[in-house]
This record gives structure tokens, C-alpha cells and sequence, in this order.
């Protein structure tokens, strides 16, 4: 673990911010490895990338990772979204946004009937860190997801 909490820090150097996005991609596929999620590297369908996919707990999930300056609004929820609607029912989806989500965005997707759950920057910090793991985070959000409709519980609302 220590050495994928070396990497991120080594993403957060200045770094073009395309390069940034497939370093991401690569240390989430590692950290979905090491927790035995039998991830799957990003890929292209017709009309779409997936930045990745994973098994938890016998659901499939797509994932889509964002490392941009603005926080994550409603447009590419509503994107990834539409993503997650176009394969089988039982799929669900994993945004990981570093620089976390417009509260607009969140309330509008959570509620009628979500697809995803949410992380942010802190999330995925806490994990590599070693203050939560994996499996218990995502569990927590899919749970409370599940139970109240709202996609995104930050990681200091669970520790």
C-alpha cells in the first residue's frame, strides 16, 4: 500500500493533465488488484471510453475517474450515468473525482433510483493511507446509497 500512496503523491507534482489522468488510471487498477476486485483497464466500446471496470461483492462496476480542476458537475455525472444505463441492470457505477463534486450535481443524481457512488480526493487518501480499506469504503457507500438514496457519504462522515 505504501507504495501506491508514493505514487499518488507523485501524481500530484505539476504534470500535463492527460498524462495525470492515465497515471490515475493505473494506480486505481493497482489499488483494485492489491483489494482482489478483478479490475479491468480502461477501455473503448463503440461511442464511449470506460476508464475502467472492477467486481465487488459480485456487482459489476464501471469506473470513471476525474482529475480535473473543477469540481465534477452535472454534466459528467449525467455522462456517466448514461454509461452505466446502457449495460445490464445489475451494473452499478464508481466516479472517483479528486477535486470533489458540485453539491448541485450530487443532489440532482441522488435520490430516483442511483447507479453510482462517489469518491473524492479525501476518499481515496484515507484508503492509501491505510485509515480504511477499500472493501469497507465501498461498502459503506453503496450501503448508504442503498439506504437513503444519496451517492455520495465523504470518508470523514464514515471515520
Amino acid at each position: 500500500m505504501r507504495k501506491l500512496e508514493e505514487a499518488f503523491r507523485l501524481i500530484l507534482t505539476p504534470t500535463e493533465a492527460h498524462r495525470r489522468g492515465y497515471l490515475l488510471e493505473s494506480l486505481l487498477n493497482d489499488l483494485f488488484e492489491l483489494f482482489d476486485l478483478d479490475p479491468k483497464a480502461s477501455f473503448k466500446i463503440v461511442g464511449e471510453q470506460i476508464d475502467g471496470a472492477f467486481n465487488f461483492e459480485g456487482t459489476d462496476y464501471l469506473l470513471e475517474a476525474k482529475w480535473q480542476t473543477p469540481r465534477v458537475g452535472t454534466d459528467e455525472l449525467d455522462s456517466f450515468n448514461g454509461k452505466i444505463g446502457r449495460k445490464l441492470d445489475n451494473t452499478l457505477g464508481l466516479l472517483i473525482a479528486i477535486n470533489s463534486f458540485e453539491p448541485t450535481a450530487v443532489a440532482v443524481h441522488s435520490g430516483a433510483r442511483p447507479r453510482m457512488v462517489l469518491m473524492d480526493g479525501p476518499d481515496l487518501v484515507a484508503v492509501l493511507e491505510g485509515r480504511v480499506r477499500l472493501n469497507d469504503l465501498l461498502r459503506r457507500k453503496r450501503q448508504h446509497a442503498a439506504h437513503s438514496g444519496d451517492i455520495f457519504l465523504p470518508v470523514n462522515q464514515i471515520l
